[in-house]
């Protein structure tokens, strides 16, 4: 036993480069691996030794450098503030005195006149002798500026009359209507119905629609009854009169 252990113990590099060739370079490297490394450790401490000492020396240097310099410190002179004129304030000036409790002083109004107003039986008695300075004057009551519209009849004995009867009248009105173009473009048509006066003397006077269908076609209604010729007026025991008058407008497309 004790010549067993006195058998030296083979190092982890000697077993694993057992049975390979160790002059490759990689045992070479591994065997001086520890001494290498003790190396670069010393190596670096020194050199970091060696900077800190080289800072240490200079930073005293310079502040020794630093306390020959002289610090110069100049004493600003006194600040004299600019005078300034204070005006003077005169005192105010004494009061006037209010006086209280002045008496009015009356003064006799000479300007007023002595008015006679004559009481009413006086008035009486100079109006019944004749002895008066007033002046009566009578006027007419005031006419009418705008003369009143005369009455428009609905029915009279004689109606008025189109030159020609009905049927010319309505062949008047066909044969001068002008259909819109922009209601034919729209598709519209229909019949309006107007009614208008014809007056004492035979003309067309106001005109108002009945029965509207667009305001394109009533328009061009209106337009062409305002040009009928004058008609035989009506009638009323005896004498022309305003009568009110109705009539169709036939508004078709032809197809």
């Amino acid at each position: 036993m004790m010549k067993r252990n006195e058998q030296k113990v083979p190092k982890f590099d000697e077993i694993i480069f057992e049975n390979r060739n160790r002059e490759y370079g990689a045992y070479d490297l591994r065997k001086r691996y520890k001494n290498v490394t003790s190396f670069s450790v010393l190596g670096t401490v020194a050199i970091f030794t060696i900077i800190m000492l080289v800072i240490s020396l200079t930073s005293k240097t310079a502040s020794g450098e630093k306390g020959k310099d002289v610090i110069i410190i100049i004493q600003p002179e006194k600040y004299r503030p600019p005078e300034t004129k204070i005006a003077k304030v005169e005192p105010p000036k004494e009061m006037i005195k209010q006086v209280l409790n002045l008496t009015p002083k009356v003064v006799e109004d000479t300007a007023a006149q002595n008015v006679f107003i004559p009481i009413t039986e006086e008035l009486v008695a100079n109006a019944e002798n004749g002895d008066t300075n007033e002046i009566v004057v009578v006027t007419e009551p005031p006419t009418d500026i705008i003369p009143p519209e005369p009455e428009i009849k609905v029915f009279v004995e004689e109606m008025p009359m189109f030159p020609g009867g009905d049927a010319a009248l309505l062949e008047y009105i066909r044969n001068n209507t002008v259909y819109p173009e922009e209601a034919i473009e729209i598709g519209i048509e229909g019949r309006v119905v107007l009614k208008f006066v014809v007056t004492a003397n035979g003309s067309v006077g106001k005109i108002e629609i009945l029965k509207g269908v667009d305001p394109l076609l009533d328009k061009e209604a209106i337009r062409v009854v305002g040009t009928l010729p004058k008609f035989k007026p009506g009638k009323q025991a005896g004498k022309p009169v305003n009568v009110w008058f109705s009539v169709p407008v036939l508004f078709q497309i032809k197809r």
